[in-house]
C-alpha cells in the first residue's frame, strides 16, 4: 500500500512539474514567452487601462446577459399571448362558421317548410336560358337612388351577359340592359368594357 502511495505522489509531482504556469493557461511555451515580453513592454498606465477596460467589458457583458434574460422572458410572454390570441381567433372563426351555417340552414329551412308562393316570370318548351344562367345567377333586388332595381344574372364574360340581355328583350323585357360592377360597386360600362373584352 505504501508503494502505491509513493507512486501516486511521484505521479502527481511529475504532473505538476510538467504543467508549469506556462502551459496551465493553454499557451505553448513560445506563446507564453511572447506574451510575457509584450507585458514587460507595457507601461503601468497601459496595463492599468487594459485591466480597467477588461473590468468594464466584464460588467457590460453581465449587464447584457441580464438584459438578454429579461428580453427572453418578455418574448416568452409575448409568444404565450400570441398563442392565446390565435387560439381565440380560431375559436371565434369556428363559432362564426358554425353560426353562419346554422343561419343559412335556418333561412333555407324557413322557406322549405310550409306553404310558399313564388312568382313565375315565364315558361317555355323551346326557349332554354339554362346555358346562360349556370353561373349561380339569381334575381337580386337593389333599392338605390330612389328606384327599386331588379338585376338578373352574374357573368364574368360580357358576351354571355349580352346574349342573356338579348334573350330577355325577345321575351318582352324591353328595358333589359347590362350593368357592370367592379369589386362590388356599380361602375360605368365604358370604365370596364375594355378590361372585360380583353
Amino acid at each position: 500500500m505504501a508503494l502505491i502511495k509513493t507512486f501516486l505522489v511521484l505521479g502527481i509531482a511529475g504532473l505538476l512539474f510538467n504543467c508549469s504556469p506556462k502551459s496551465i493557461g493553454g499557451l505553448s511555451k513560445e506563446e507564453y514567452s511572447s506574451w510575457k515580453e509584450r507585458k514587460k513592454e507595457m507601461s503601468p498606465e497601459e496595463f492599468k487601462s487594459l485591466v480597467e477596460d477588461k473590468e468594464k467589458l466584464t460588467e457590460a457583458q453581465a449587464d447584457l446577459s441580464e438584459k438578454e434574460a429579461y428580453l427572453n422572458q418578455v418574448i416568452e410572454r409575448k409568444d404565450n399571448e400570441i398563442s392565446r390570441l390565435m387560439s381565440q381567433v380560431s375559436k371565434m372563426n369556428n363559432e362564426m362558421e358554425a353560426s353562419k351555417t346554422d343561419s343559412d340552414r335556418t333561412q333555407r329551412n324557413e322557406w322549405d317548410n310550409g306553404v310558399v308562393f313564388r312568382v313565375q316570370l315565364a315558361a317555355f318548351d323551346d326557349f332554354d336560358l339554362r346555358d346562360l344562367t349556370e353561373n349561380g345567377s339569381d334575381l337580386k333586388i337593389i333599392d338605390q337612388d330612389g328606384y327599386i332595381k331588379y338585376v338578373l344574372g352574374q357573368f364574368r364574360d360580357y358576351d354571355m351577359a349580352d346574349k342573356f340581355k338579348k334573350k330577355l328583350r325577345k321575351l318582352g323585357v324591353k328595358e333589359a340592359w347590362i350593368v357592370p360592377y367592379k369589386d362590388g360597386q356599380r361602375v360605368p360600362l365604358k370604365d370596364v368594357l375594355t378590361e372585360a373584352i380583353d
